[in-house]
């Protein structure tokens, strides 16, 4: 009976048991019920989010607002850079092929420029004795130019380049006066020395402490210090008046001007003197020439080419414009491949007589000058054959030199070339010298001609 009871207690806890079992086991259901259900709620709040944030994004895309993760941002920065990189790759490098002339050129890969650089190098290297590189290669590139036996091509080291720099350029550093002997003959205007007080027909006595006179003046040069201030002292009347003046870049006029009255009818007969076709020449002529139009009512124009060596070819087509009615040729210029013709295209015109003025000093760009107002506009050239130049030439400047060599010739534009020929006027006449006075028979003839 005891036995039974146990029994029914071992019974009764397997019951119970499996009653837990149970209850557990439907717990466990309810749970992963409960746990599918908050699955599905979970998946479907990121559903919902996810459409919201796309609907958001989509939102700001559409009122002009743009937002990026940090990824995104790095991406569209390393994109970006590579980008920049190539296309400046690519920018500096056709720009150093342009500035050292090696661009759509084969120069580098010819075996004689090897040949050459090798050539140096070994000098450079094995010479005996030390080696003076900037010498060799400024000696080199003499002999290059040398060998085209061309007078116009020509190598120019410090002092002769910057001879032929301020020619062409119209200034250079000083105190801005001409002297002739140890007399000032000209104060340029807004030159330190104008601006001191100096004046035409000073007469220099002393700079810098140091006495000038005849004996010295070709040394007046070397006594100007460019640096500081000097101290010219100058004879004017019969006193001694001294003078602080510090150079500075002065620039060198290039023209003048006048009014002559015709002989006959008293008609304004314009003159102007132009000495070079600087950088600055076409400007002055151009100032010079309305002046002389509005203001002195000029009928007809002399210009002075005479002792004219050229400069700047663009010049003179600048100034052949200021003329010559548009579509008229003004010059060519034949290479050794073609022939191109430039012919004026402004609307500037003038309608009145010119008379050239020329001697045997007048070249390049003032016999194209003359050359086209002859030809295009119907000018007249009064004075002696000019000097023949019928070549022009590129200049390339390096830290203390000068490269010239000619790069083509020009004609004129009836088709004529005119080196070392020369243009002759339609009226030869000479400077006439009687005792120490000088008679301008050719400046005469162009008033005669004008009136």
């Amino acid at each position: 009976m005891e036995k039974d009871k146990k029994n029914v207690k071992d019974i009764s806890s397997s019951k119970n048991n499996n009653t837990k079992k149970k209850v557990n086991n439907k717990k466990k259901d309810i749970d992963l019920k409960n746990l599918s259900k908050k699955n599905d709620k979970n998946v479907a709040v990121k559903k919902y989010k996810k459409k919201k944030a796309k609907k958001n994004k989509k939102k700001r895309l559409v009122n002009g607002r743009f937002s990026l993760d940090i990824l995104d941002l790095l991406i569209i920065v390393i994109i970006t850079a590579i980008v920049s990189c190539v296309f400046t790759g690519i920018i500096l490098n056709v720009q150093f092929k342009k500035t050292s002339n090696l661009y759509d050129s084969k120069v580098v890969s010819d075996e004689n420029v090897q040949d050459f650089l090798n050539t140096y190098a070994e000098i450079v290297d094995n010479y005996y004795e030390e080696v003076d590189k900037d010498a060799l290669m400024k000696a080199a590139m003499s002999g290059m130019l040398s060998f085209l036996e061309d007078n116009y091509s020509i190598y120019l080291e410090k002092d002769d380049s910057d001879d032929l720099a301020e020619m062409l350029d119209s200034a250079y550093q000083g105190l801005g006066i001409l002297v002739a002997g140890v007399t000032i003959e000209e104060v340029y205007d807004d030159s330190p020395a104008k601006k001191a007080g100096l004046k035409d027909g000073d007469e220099l006595v002393e700079i810098n402490g140091s006495a000038v006179s005849m004996d010295n003046y070709e040394d007046i040069n070397s006594l100007i210090n460019l640096e500081k201030e000097n101290e010219i002292k100058v004879l004017r009347d019969g006193d001694i008046l001294s003078f602080n003046v510090k150079a500075d870049m002065v620039n060198i006029p290039t023209t003048s001007k006048d009014v002559i009255k015709s002989k006959e009818d008293k008609k304004n007969i314009g003159y102007i003197k132009l000495s070079s076709f600087s950088s600055l020449s076409f400007e002055e002529f151009q100032e010079d020439l309305l002046s002389l139009e509005k203001k002195d009512k000029i009928k007809s124009l002399i210009i002075d080419l005479r002792g004219n060596s050229g400069g700047y070819l663009n010049t003179a087509y600048d100034i052949a414009s200021l003329f010559i009615k548009k579509g008229k040729v003004i010059y060519s210029l034949e290479n050794k491949n073609n022939i191109k013709t430039y012919k004026d295209e402004t609307n500037d015109e003038r309608t009145y007589d010119i008379v050239l003025l020329v001697d045997s000093n007048t070249a390049s760009a003032a016999e194209i000058l003359t050359a086209a107002l002859h030809d295009s506009y119907g000018a007249l050239v009064v004075g002696n054959t000019t000097y023949g130049k019928g070549k022009v030439q590129n200049i390339k400047y390096y830290e203390d030199s000068i490269v010239k060599y000619t790069s083509a010739k020009w004609l004129r534009p009836n088709g004529e070339c005119i080196d070392g020929i020369g243009i002759e006027p339609d009226y030869i006449v000479n400077i006439s010298i009687k005792g120490n006075t000088i008679y301008d028979l050719q400046l005469d003839k162009a008033i005669e001609l004008l009136s």
